[in-house]
């Protein structure tokens, strides 16, 4: 007797699931408990890094992104397409990590994963969208959120993926007045002026509790002025330590961050990090559509609930109401009967 492969089915497909996410707890748990065992059992200090965890978790994510490509399509998509889809989307992606087009082997793993799983997530939101569009109910309400939610789930996933392997950091020393670029940046940094001051109450030998430098400067963009910013190099006298405010400016496809290093006040110079940070919106976009649909889902849910509550009272009070009718003919019925035969 031949071995039947199982159906793909929804069932079949969230069982894979959470076979997946299962293992992926596990990889997560051990890693946080491993340096607290080894703390225990030997003494050692043990930190992990998040290489760890990212080279562990890769497998079962891309796994889960497979899986979910597959629930968004069953029962919206004719069978006998869904496994070479699903299938194609994975042997791409092994493709592109052997002729590595990004140049980074964990965006070439990931991206098509993710691109195709953003699309047929599109495609069954429309599809549900689609069937009695006129007719926007609850529970077609409680289907788009959660599908809404998979979409910031996804977001998360991308742009943590090309934030992380896509960023640009580089740091230079610069003189008042003068303007440096950054290797591999296209931002360049003038910096204007360096203000030092005195702030707080005296403490001890010190006029004051703390000295803060401003740094004042510009910042250009592919030679062209793009934005004027402020940062300051703090000593803290009372405590014993210094710390510096950063500047960060979000545009809509990254992310630019600027700190000082280090003054030498003397000399005029300071040495500043700069930190290009591409797509890290969509990280930002996939958190805001996470608690839009979570909002969404949990209000249709307490609607539903109130509904259905109101609904089960009526249908209660509707067969009572019938019973205590039909009771009273029959009481009167018989009394009637006895009232005939006493005549």
């Amino acid at each position: 007797m031949k071995n039947k492969i199982p159906p793909l089915t929804t069932s079949n497909t969230m069982l894979a699931t959470v076979v997946t996410f299962l293992m992926l707890a596990t990889i997560i748990t051990m890693g946080m408990l491993t340096p607290l065992i080894a703390k225990l059992t030997t003494g050692a200090e043990l930190s992990l890094e998040s290489s760890y965890f990212n080279n562990r978790a890769a497998i079962p994510v891309t796994i889960l992104v497979l899986l979910l490509s597959t629930c968004m399509l069953v029962g919206y998509a004719n069978r006998k397409h869904i496994v070479p889809i699903v299938g194609g989307t994975a042997a791409l992606s092994i493709l592109f990590a052997v002729i590595s087009p990004l140049e980074n082997t964990p965006m070439d793993i990931s991206v098509p994963v993710l691109i195709v799983a953003l699309l047929a997530t599109f495609y069954r939101i429309i599809k549900i969208y689609s069937i009695s569009k006129n007719d926007i109910t609850l529970v077609k309400i409680k289907k788009l959120s959660a599908h809404v939610i998979h979409v910031g789930i996804l977001l998360i996933l991308l742009g943590i993926v090309l934030s992380s392997n896509m960023k640009v950091e580089n740091s230079a020393v610069l003189g008042t007045t003068e303007t440096g670029s950054f290797d591999g940046q296209h931002y360049q940094l003038k910096i204007n002026s360096m203000n030092s001051y005195y702030s707080g109450e005296a403490f001890r030998s010190y006029p004051a509790s703390s000295y803060t430098t401003e740094i004042d400067f510009d910042i250009y963009k592919n030679g062209n002025y793009f934005k004027t910013g402020q940062i300051n190099y703090i000593t803290d006298f009372k405590w014993g330590q210094t710390y510096t405010t950063t500047y960060i400016n979000r545009g809509l496809t990254e992310e630019l961050f600027i700190a000082p290093r280090a003054i030498d006040e003397s000399g005029g110079k300071v040495d500043i990090y700069m930190r290009t940070v591409p797509f890290i919106n969509c990280l930002w976009g996939g958190i805001y559509l996470m608690v839009i649909g979570i909002t969404a889902l949990l209000l249709a849910d307490r609607t539903n609930d109130g509904k259905a509550t109101s609904s089960s009272v009526s249908r209660k009070t509707g067969p009572e109401g019938t019973y205590d009718r039909l009771l009273e003919q029959e009481i009167e019925k018989r009394r009637l009967k006895r009232a005939e035969g006493k005549r």
